[in-house]
């Protein structure tokens, strides 16, 4: 019999599955970007780097990202791009140490091989996109059983977190709930089995809101929820929610993209409403400095997965803060932790009721 009434914490089992992807990018900046070989002779300015790596910004965050999470990249106190002396030790072709010759025996691998194809064309190329634009052409997400299969492994591992989003998640003043992109549901069903008074509107594709509906069906909550297929970019919010949640939709897209659904979304709050992004959080940088985090490194290697396969990444946690202001949203400062790296954020609607 399985105990459900404690859940055991998953993060360790996904790190290990993730880490893969941050090897990969260890070999593609070896071998086919050879930044030992570019840095060798001293540190680079962010832009003079990506321009001698022949990246695009997202590429080379990502890569950046993961090889200063490896220890073996830094940006010092110039705000320089350098090898650390671990990174020189190890990847300087002038070094008698180095482990050049054996990282790049990964390279004889198709899926490093595709890493670094992804890196040089900006984008998961032939490979399945799991990213819905109205204007984008055919998408996946449109095939009835490439959805399906999706949506229920994200179930898997929301079941996993929601109940801990639940519980640090106070909805209780709230009474409506839009669910952007929610696919399955597991977030908003737990919501309202915390919160009685809440009702909730879920907004995807329709081969994603039958597994949603599903799943409110076997857990008595269809009552509660409203099953709405629409395109999330131009979504009206017709249910005046006070409550929407983002919850693991944002990295799928371009920083761009991901800022304008914040946007849009705010821009339909009454007044004491708010967004809670959900999302795995990427360290923050100092002001200034260039678009490169430490890590951790398990949302590095998270973040080199969702650039695989679609438009965006992992967010820093002071790009989702920025999101949330430059919406006109006051950004709670607590930031909530569950398990998988997940972090919950809060932009508040400061404007003034009238009521």
């Amino acid at each position: 019999m399985i105990n459900t009434d404690s859940i055991l914490d998953p993060t360790q089992l996904l790190d290990d599955l993730r880490a893969t992807y941050l090897s990969q990018l260890l070999v593609a900046g070896t071998t086919r970007f050879d930044v030992g070989q570019v840095l060798a002779d001293g540190p680079l300015s962010y832009e003079l780097l990506r321009e001698k790596l022949g990246l695009q910004e997202r590429s080379a965050t990502v890569l950046l990202t993961g090889l200063c999470a490896l220890f073996v990249l830094q940006v010092n106190k110039d705000n320089l791009v350098e090898l650390t002396d671990y990174g020189r030790e190890k990847l300087s072709p002038d070094s008698p140490y180095n482990l050049r010759g054996y990282i790049g025996l990964g390279a004889l691998g198709a899926d490093v091989q595709k890493m670094i194809a992804r890196l040089e064309q900006d984008s998961p190329g032939d490979d399945i996109s799991f990213v819905y634009h109205q204007d984008a052409g055919p998408s996946a997400l449109d095939d009835p059983e490439i959805s399906d299969a999706l949506t229920r492994a994200m179930a898997a591992r929301a079941r996993n977190v929601a109940p801990a989003v639940a519980e640090r998640l106070d909805l209780s003043t709230c009474r409506h709930l839009l669910d952007v992109g929610g696919g399955h549901g597991i977030y908003s069903l737990e919501l309202l089995k915390k919160f009685p008074n809440l009702n909730a509107t879920i907004i995807d594709r329709e081969s994603p809101l039958k597994v949603a509906k599903e799943y409110a069906d076997e857990a008595g909550l269809s009552d509660r929820v409203e099953f709405c297929f629409d395109d999330i970019h131009t979504y009206e919010n017709q249910s005046e929610a006070d409550a929407v949640l983002m919850a693991n939709i944002l990295h799928d897209y371009s920083e761009q993209h991901a800022r304008k659904l914040v946007k849009h979304f705010a821009g339909q709050l009454p007044a004491q409403g708010r967004i809670v992004i959900l999302d795995a959080f990427l360290d923050s940088i100092p002001e200034g400095a260039p678009p490169i985090s430490t890590g951790p490194r398990p949302v590095a290697a998270y973040s080199a997965m969702l650039f695989s396969v679609c438009e965006g990444r992992c967010y820093r946690l002071d790009e989702y803060q920025s999101m949330l202001s430059e919406a006109g949203l006051k950004v709670d400062e607590n930031v909530g932790r569950v398990p998988a790296h997940g972090c919950l954020l809060t932009g508040f609607m400061s404007k003034p009721s009238f009521d």
